[in-house]
């Protein structure tokens, strides 16, 4: 890791602080105050040493810096990866993730055009869903169950500069991580949501569209109707048939909108079950983490809000609502709306015994307890 001085420290954010000590191995670095943690931070790297000499390789960057596509009339500085994905703990509240990437400006190491040229030639297009960090940096994610090795690094610039959103469908040329890069990196973001990238498409905000009473009809659960922009709710204790009743609620929908499904808490064996299904599947069973859970069952939302956003009627089934942190429940599940302005997003949701999904539901059903 490249040895940072006290002034470039105490221009930066704390959460970077706190990512810069995570990197380095400390233990206890979120109880300091800022000034104790830079000193501490200083010393770990062996006291504040000069940077090294510019005419040095580029290949001597910080470590998981991933560079922004490079422009003749715009110089972007390099971004700084985290060791691993983070664990995304933004997902419940304003705190920071652990290992996020460092924001922005910190570190002024700029790529040769060239050099990002010639690597463009030779490297494959991916694509994937945005998956945007508080930071303002983001990856590209290649395994709809969530979080992976594989997963590409987007630099802030190229976000800001084509107006990205978390969930919207990018591609580009990627190369692979140089000496001391966790992850593989964008080279540059040629499509997004199917059209090019640039200029950026103009588009509505979700959270400004106006929410209307669902009117279209869409399908039944348990001879319960309900329309497109719904929340439904299905609740019952253990045993009582909440998730075969949404899988055979999904199987009924046919092409009418655009089909995703989280998992959150279930069984393993009961994965293979939604994955035959057809529609892609995020999330997983128990043993996954909460955090990496509620990310992929965010992440699935935020897609469907693109499309709902472009006119698109969207909808994402959920097993279950009561596998995902209290504050990821309220947005995923209130995320379900018709618009005036746009198109709609219809959450089907299991709940298991959390009732007080029924005060946010557009449609209920109550499952009685197995005999």
């Amino acid at each position: 890791m490249t040895v940072l001085q006290r002034k470039e420290l105490e221009s930066s954010p704390l959460a970077d602080l706190h990512a810069i000590a995570s990197e380095l191995g400390m233990e206890g670095f979120r109880s300091k105050r800022k000034g104790d943690l830079i000193g501490a931070i200083l010393d770990a790297q062996g006291g504040e040493e000069e940077p090294a000499d510019e005419a040095a390789p580029v290949e001597a960057a910080p470590v998981d810096a991933a560079p922004d596509e490079v422009e003749a009339d715009e110089v972007e500085p390099d971004e700084v990866e985290p060791d691993e994905v983070p664990s995304e703990e933004s997902l419940e509240g304003p705190s920071e993730p652990e290992a996020e990437t460092p924001g922005e400006g910190e570190l002024d190491v700029v790529e040769e055009e060239p050099e990002v040229e010639d690597e463009a030639s030779d490297e494959e297009i991916l694509t994937g869903p945005l998956d945007i960090l508080a930071n303002g940096s983001g990856f590209l994610r290649l395994d709809p169950a969530g979080q992976s090795r594989g997963d590409v690094y987007v630099s802030p610039a190229q976000i800001r500069r084509c107006e990205l959103r978390s969930g919207d469908e990018i591609s580009g040329p990627v190369r692979p991580p140089r000496r001391n890069e966790r992850h593989p990196s964008l080279i540059r973001v040629e499509t997004v949501n199917g059209a090019d990238a640039e200029p950026p498409e103009q588009r509505p905000w979700f959270g400004e569209l106006t929410p209307v009473a669902p009117e279209e009809p869409l399908g039944e659960v348990k001879g319960v109707s309900y329309a497109k922009g719904a929340r439904v709710a299905i609740i019952g204790p253990p045993g009582a048939g909440a998730s075969p009743l949404l899988q055979e609620a999904v199987k009924a929908l046919g092409e009418a909108v655009s089909v995703q499904i989280a998992l959150a808490g279930v069984r393993p064996e009961e994965v293979a079950g939604w994955r035959e299904l057809g529609p892609p599947v995020v999330g997983g069973s128990f043993e996954r983490s909460p955090e990496a859970q509620a990310q992929a069952a965010e992440l699935a939302v935020e897609r469907a809000k693109r499309q709902v956003e472009r006119g698109g009627h969207a909808l994402v089934a959920i097993d279950s609502l009561h596998g995902l942190p209290p504050g990821t429940r309220r947005r995923v599940f209130g995320a379900g709306r018709a618009t005036e302005e746009g198109g709609t997003l219809t959450i089907l949701a299991a709940g298991g015994e959390d009732h007080e999904l029924l005060r946010w539901a557009t449609a209920r059903v109550v499952l009685p307890a197995p005999t």
